[in-house]
């Protein structure tokens, strides 16, 4: 199915300022909830598949996309915690609604930084059943396709050099992401998603495939112990993993991480074969994702996988 230029639905205000955009369907009344949050750059009905996937999701589950700060252009002024933040709002707001129901995050490139967040980090926060991550990028990693070496490293240097003045909210000359990534961004979100060596410890370098074993048993470890379902959609042609990343290994090594933990992994979690970042592609690249989340969800459903 072809993006159309409208979706119907209903716009629910989920806090004072933000919003979340519930697909609907004529003749369903849906108990269980699908959460989408898009990547950098994204916002409401952008990503390709989005209508898609609503439209063939089964008649008792409904698709939110959730409106953070840092949808469009706001990624630059925010942080994957004030993320978490939102969207713990949201799914809040939507379990007064369905008290019931299930509840499912899913994330689209940095969106699975959010998903994974929200399901990793210190903190209290509504529960969810599952979590499912669609295109688990390095934003480090994919740098190489934006930026030349000597232009990271400046960038990198600028953002420290600001931090280490008390400068790390303060924004960054237009040169540095305006001009190439379409937002302004602050110091400190620079280098959570740079994460420059030799510690790569901004908060967003999840995905890296040069991250230890000690890493991913930090976050997808965590998940597992807390009984959230989990599956892995990676791209087979994502546009923004380097050619020298081993994407068969590196899943494995976050599955092990998960797993290991205890947690529950879908049949359907691996390779996406064929597909680009954002899956562009209609057809049986589409509907393979559509049938890997339909699965997992029904799975979820059942309570043959998750929190129950």
């Amino acid at each position: 199915m072809s993006t159309t230029p409208s979706s119907p639905g209903i716009l629910h205000r989920y806090n004072a300022r933000l919003v979340a955009f519930e697909h609907t369907r004529h003749g369903c009344s849906p108990s269980n909830t699908l959460f989408f949050i898009g990547g950098l750059g994204e916002g409401l009905l952008t990503t390709p598949y989005i209508q898609s996937l609503s439209a063939a999701l089964p008649p008792s589950y409904t698709l939110v996309e959730i409106l953070l700060s840092s949808a469009y252009s706001g990624w630059g002024t925010s942080s994957i915690s004030q993320d978490v933040d939102e969207m713990a709002q949201c799914v809040s707001y939507f379990q007064s609604l369905r008290p019931n129901g299930k509840m499912v995050l899913m994330g689209n490139s940095t969106g699975c930084q959010d998903v994974l967040g929200y399901c990793s980090f210190e903190g209290s926060r509504p529960p969810v059943h599952g979590a499912i991550l669609q295109a688990p990028v390095s934003d480090r990693e994919a740098s190489q396709f934006i930026y030349s070496r000597e232009d990271y490293e400046a960038n990198n240097e600028l953002a420290r050099r600001w931090v280490e003045e008390g400068r790390g909210d303060d924004v960054l000359p237009n040169h540095v992401s305006l001009q190439t990534l379409g937002a302004r961004c602050t110091a400190k979100r620079w280098l959570s998603l740079a994460s420059p060596g030799p510690e790569h410890a901004g908060e967003d370098d999840m995905f890296s495939s040069d991250l230890d074993s000690g890493r991913f048993q930090s976050t997808f470890g965590v998940v597992g112990r807390r009984g959230v379902a989990l599956m892995i959609l990676y791209s087979g042609n994502d546009d923004f993993v380097p050619a020298t990343v081993d994407k068969a290994g590196l899943v494995a090594r976050m599955e092990k991480a998960f797993v290991d933990a205890g947690g529950q992994l879908s049949k359907g979690s691996g390779i996406l074969p064929g597909a680009s970042h954002t899956v562009r592609e209609e057809g049986n690249v589409r509907e393979e994702l559509h049938r890997r989340v339909i699965e997992f969800l029904g799975d979820i459903e059942r309570g043959t996988i998750g929190n129950t």
